[in-house]
């Protein structure tokens, strides 16, 4: 039609006149700077697709604003050579349970429309619990539903080595890489690197998932600056002072219920060898510790026909030591919890092996004294680093629980590790402690 504006800015503009409106009132509507809206009206600055909803809302419009800076966006990311990263690996088909968690994680990654701040998430627990597999299917929820246009990012930090941890500086470089910068134009210093992954993504609307994280200052040179983006971190730590750093919203994964675990395995091995066996299903579940690494490495012997049903496999997994080799290909149980206590210093990785040797009652921190020989100050702060570390969980104030599967394995790791003399002295002390 003759006379239509032609542009974002004077459409905008005349919207605005139409309604009687002033550059100020109108800022006020959107909640944005004055001075902004007064360069998106000239021209002199394009519309951010935030903005253009913004407008949208205040004016009543529908979504005329957003349809136009949407295709605007398109044609400048199209323009400059923006790589669109999709990074995610596959959500897992027999997903279960955690759906509180869902919810809480989804909120976080849709983020605060009126908040300048990054939306920072911290999914932790003990190893095997299922982490990563949460993360992704929330992200690819997230994703589905129009979230992150502009690309997901996926790192794993950990190190080459078993228990190493990716060099932040390293990570940078693949990050960028990924976002089409030319390695000619990567920073040499770490503080530059950072802050040329922020101006990569300003503006933009990025997921970024890192998964397996060691520790807080592993973290920070890698998060974004634009409020577009959202991060999501896994660790088995609990990250300390992240939230304090970056507002972060941390959510800690238990085991799955019995009723979870079941279904689980049930979705593994198919409704007709469930079926023909529920109670060894669920017996098969209980020995696995509702833990969803060991259900599915379980199911999966099932599937493989290295056991012909649940019940003959929770037969042979009775022995606590047994569960411990669950093994399908590369994936062994036991190397799950290695990752974890080989990130633990000598004094509490000892205390961790002794508590393999106390009887199954909530641990607090006088029996760990008595069963460790040392002070109960000191065996306060063993426990702490340990619960920590997912290693041990709070029951309540002042007394912690070892899971099943981890018992096991502290119960190996003493057998292995300590003097046979060692232990007979530190179960001495246990009983004599719990007759006291």
């Amino acid at each position: 039609m003759a006379g239509t504006p032609a542009t974002f800015g004077q459409l905008l503009r005349a919207r605005r006149l139409q309604l009687g409106l002033s550059l100020a009132q109108l800022a006020a509507r959107v909640h944005f700077d004055r001075g902004h809206v007064s360069k998106v009206e000239t021209d002199k600055r394009p519309p951010s697709v935030s903005f253009a909803e913004a407008c949208d809302q205040a004016l009543n419009v529908g979504s005329t604003f957003t349809t136009i800076a949407t295709a605007l966006e398109a044609a400048g990311r199209q323009q400059q050579g923006w790589v669109r990263p999709a990074q995610l690996p596959a959500a897992k088909r027999n997903f279960v349970g955690h759906r509180d968690d869902m919810n809480l994680l989804g909120k976080v990654l849709h983020g605060d429309e009126q908040s300048l701040a990054v939306p920072v998430a911290v999914v932790n627990g003990p190893p095997g619990v299922g982490k990563t597999a949460l993360v992704v299917q929330s992200a690819q929820r997230a994703v589905d539903a129009g979230y992150f246009a502009d690309g997901q990012l996926f790192v794993n930090l950990q190190g080459p080595g078993r228990g190493a941890a990716a060099e932040p500086f390293d990570v940078l470089k693949d990050l960028l890489r990924a976002l089409g910068v030319p390695a000619e134009h990567i920073p040499a210093d770490l503080d530059q690197r950072a802050a040329t992954f922020r101006s990569v993504l300003h503006g933009r609307e990025i997921l970024l998932v890192l998964d397996n994280a060691a520790d807080t200052q592993q973290i920070l040179p890698l998060l974004p600056g634009s409020p577009g983006c959202a991060v999501v971190v896994t660790s088995r730590s609990r990250l300390p002072g992240l939230i304090s750093l970056a507002g972060a919203v941390t959510l800690t994964l238990p085991e799955l219920s019995r009723r979870e675990a079941a279904l689980l395995i049930r979705s593994v091995i198919g409704d007709e060898r469930a079926d023909a066996d529920t109670a060894a299903v669920a017996v098969l579940a209980e020995r696995c510790g509702h833990l969803p690494l060991a259900l599915v490495l379980a199911a999966e012997h099932i599937v493989s026909h290295r056991h012909h049903s649940a019940g003959c496999l929770a037969a042979d997994l009775k022995p606590e030591h047994a569960r411990m080799e669950l093994a399908a290909g590369e994936v062994v149980l036991r190397h799950a919890f290695d990752t974890s206590y080989r990130t633990l210093d000598e004094p509490t990785a000892r205390m961790f092996r002794l508590l393999g040797l106390l009887p199954r009652y909530a641990i607090n921190a006088a029996a760990a004294a008595a069963t460790a020989d040392v002070g109960q100050d000191e065996a306060s702060l063993l426990l702490r680093n340990l619960a920590d570390a997912h290693l041990i969980r709070h029951q309540d104030e002042h007394h912690y629980r070892l899971h099943e599967l981890l018992r096991a394995y502290a119960t190996d790791l003493t057998k292995h590790l300590d003097a046979e003399s060692e232990r007979t002295e530190a179960m001495r002390r246990a009983a004599d402690f719990y007759l006291r």
